[in-house]
C-alpha cells in the first residue's frame, strides 16, 4: 500500500537543545567557552534607556558561526541560521524566535561598534582564557605577515602625489631610548619629500604592494601563533605597503600588554632579519630565531671575525677594531656603528689592501644593533633554530592557509582598515574555537595529546592536519 503524508498539523513541545547532537562542534564550543563576558565588554556602547536592542551575544555568535563555517555573506548567514537548528541553538534562538536581519550587522558596525576595540577585547579575553587553561604557553611562538587583497577593483587604482615626512623607522620606544644613549648619537633630521603612491578611490586606507609573489591593493595582517595548540595569540592589520619588520615589535609588545602572555622563543622568516628587530626581541625578553638573509657583513666576508664579549672585530692578524661611535646618515635617515683602528698601526700588513679605510683609519660599518644581530647568527647554527623554524613553517604558514581556505580570509569583504581588522580577528577566533575544542580532547583513536603531537612534529614523524 502506498504511503502518503496526511499534512495534518500537530502541536509539539520541542527542546531545541535535544535536537543538537552532543558531539556537534558548536555544542563542544559552548561547553568550553562562556560567552557571557561579552555583555560586560559591550555595555559601554549601549544607552542606559530606550528600546531594547538585539542581544549582543547573539550578534557576536552569529558572526562567529559565519567565520567558523566559511559563510561569506551576511545575507546568507541569516538564511543559514534561520534553517539550521544547531546554528539557532548556539546563537540562543528558539525555533519560534525571529532571526536578526542582515542589516542589523551593518547598522551596529556603523553606529555602535565603529572605531572601538570591542572585537579586539573579545579576542584578548579568549586568549587569556586559553592561557589560564594551559592551551597557550608562550614556550614556542611563530609570527608572520600575510597579504589580504582589498575589496576593490583594479580600475579604482589611482596615482596620488603626497608630501611625506621621511625619518628614521620607529620600531619600539625602548629601542629608540637605548639608541639615543649610544656614543655619537645625533637626533634624526626628518625631511619632507613628495612621492607618488598608488591608492584606491573606493578604499583609500588600503596600500599597494608590488613583490614577486604579492601584487595589488590590499592590507597586511600580522599574526602570531602559539605552537602548543596552534592558537593565534595576536592579530594586527596595516596597509599592504608597510614592511613586516617595521611592525612586528609593537605587535609583540601589544600581545604582552593585552593578554599577559610571556613569549619565550619566537621564530621569524628572513624578512625580519634586521638588527633593530633582533635587539627589540632581547628587550622584550624573547629569544629570537630568525632566518638569515643571503648577505652578511662585508668585513666578515673578507675574513674579519666578531668578538661579542668585547664588542669588537678581529682582523686576520688578530688585531682589534673597537667600537668608535654611532653615525647618523642623513641621506638614508638611518644609523650605523663604526668600528675602527689607526692605519698607522698596520704598516706592512699583507692584508691591508683588503681593509676599508677612511681618514687614516681602518673602518668597519655595521648595524646599529650589531651585537644582537650577531647573536642571532650564532643561534642559526643550533639544533634549536632548526626545530623552531620547522614549527614556523608548520604553524604560521599553515594557519594562514587554513584561515584563507576555510575562515573567510582569502580576500577582504569590507572596506577601511578598522573593518578589515574586524574580519581578521573574527577569522582567527573561528580557528581558535575549533582548536580549543581539539586541544581539550586527545587525538581520536591514538591517545596522543596536543603536546605529544607537537613533539612528533618536531621529529618529522607526523603530517600535521590543520583544523
Amino acid at each position: 500500500m502506498m504511503g502518503k503524508i496526511s499534512g495534518q498539523m500537530q502541536m509539539l513541545l520541542i527542546d531545541i537543545n535535544e535536537l543538537v547532537p552532543e558531539n556537534h562542534l558548536l555544542k563542544q564550543i559552548d561547553r568550553i567557552v562562556d560567552f557571557a563576558f561579552i555583555y560586560e565588554l559591550a555595555a559601554p556602547y549601549y544607552a542606559a534607556k530606550g528600546r531594547k536592542s538585539i542581544d549582543p551575544v547573539t550578534l557576536i555568535k552569529m558572526l562567529l558561526v559565519g567565520y567558523l563555517y566559511g559563510i561569506k555573506s551576511e545575507r546568507r548567514l541569516v538564511e543559514e541560521v534561520q534553517l539550521n537548528i544547531a546554528y539557532r541553538w548556539f546563537c540562543g534562538l528558539e525555533l519560534s524566535d525571529k532571526v536578526p536581519e542582515h542589516s542589523l550587522f551593518s547598522q551596529n558596525r556603523r553606529r555602535r561598534f565603529h572605531d572601538n576595540t570591542l572585537f579586539q577585547d573579545i579576542f584578548n579575553e579568549i586568549i587569556v582564557k586559553c592561557i589560564e587553561q594551559g592551551i597557550v604557553t608562550g614556550e614556542n611562538v611563530v609570527s608572520d605577515g600575510s597579504f589580504i587583497p582589498a575589496n576593490v577593483s583594479g580600475g579604482s587604482k589611482i596615482e596620488v602625489k603626497q608630501t611625506v615626512l621621511k625619518s628614521t623607522v620607529h620600531y619600539l620606544d625602548e629601542l629608540d631610548k637605548e639608541l639615543s644613549e649610544e656614543r655619537g648619537y645625533r637626533a634624526p633630521e626628518p625631511t619632507e619629500k613628495e612621492v607618488t603612491v598608488l591608492k584606491s578611490q573606493t578604499d583609500p586606507e588600503c596600500g599597494y604592494i608590488h613583490q614577486e609573489r604579492k601584487k595589488g591593493l590590499g592590507y597586511l595582517t600580522q599574526m602570531t601563533v602559539d605552537t602548543t595548540n596552534g592558537i593565534v595569540t595576536g592579530v594586527d592589520c596595516y596597509p599592504a605597503n608597510r614592511r613586516e619588520s617595521d611592525i612586528v615589535l609593537e605587535h609583540l609588545k601589544r600581545i604582552k600588554v593585552d593578554t599577559g602572555l610571556r613569549i619565550k622563543k619566537l621564530a621569524l622568516d628572513a624578512g625580519y632579519d634586521v638588527g633593530a628587530v633582533h635587539r627589540g626581541l632581547e628587550i622584550l625578553g624573547i629569544t629570537g630565531y630568525i632566518s638569515r638573509r643571503e648577505f652578511h657583513n662585508a668585513a666578515m666576508r673578507k675574513g674579519f671575525t666578531y668578538w661579542p664579549e668585547n664588542d669588537c672585530f678581529l682582523c686576520m692578524k688578530g688585531h682589534h677594531l673597537r667600537f668608535e661611535s654611532l653615525v647618523y646618515k642623513k641621506t638614508s635617515q638611518g644609523y650605523y656603528r663604526v668600528y675602527s683602528r689607526l692605519r698607522s698601526k698596520c704598516k706592512g700588513c699583507e692584508y691591508l689592501s683588503h681593509c676599508a679605510m677612511d681618514r687614516g683609519r681602518i673602518r668597519i660599518n655595521a648595524s646599529p644593533f650589531f651585537p644582537a644581530f650577531y647573536a642571532n647568527m650564532q643561534r642559526c647554527e643550533t639544533s634549536a633554530y632548526k626545530a623552531t623554524i620547522r614549527l614556523r613553517a608548520i604553524w604560521s604558514e599553515g594557519a594562514f592557509a587554513v584561515l584563507k581556505r576555510e575562515h573567510n580570509l582569502k580576500r577582504a569583504r569590507k572596506r577601511d582598515i578598522h573593518r578589515v581588522r574586524e574580519e581578521c580577528l573574527l577569522s582567527a577566533l573561528g580557528l581558535h574555537l575549533k582548536r580549543m575544542v581539539k586541544a581539550q580532547a586527545p587525538l581520536s583513536g591514538a591517545g596522543f595529546s596536543p603536546i605529544a603531537i607537537s613533539f612528533f612534529l618536531h621529529k618529522g614523524l607526523l603530517v600535521p592536519l590543520f583544523i
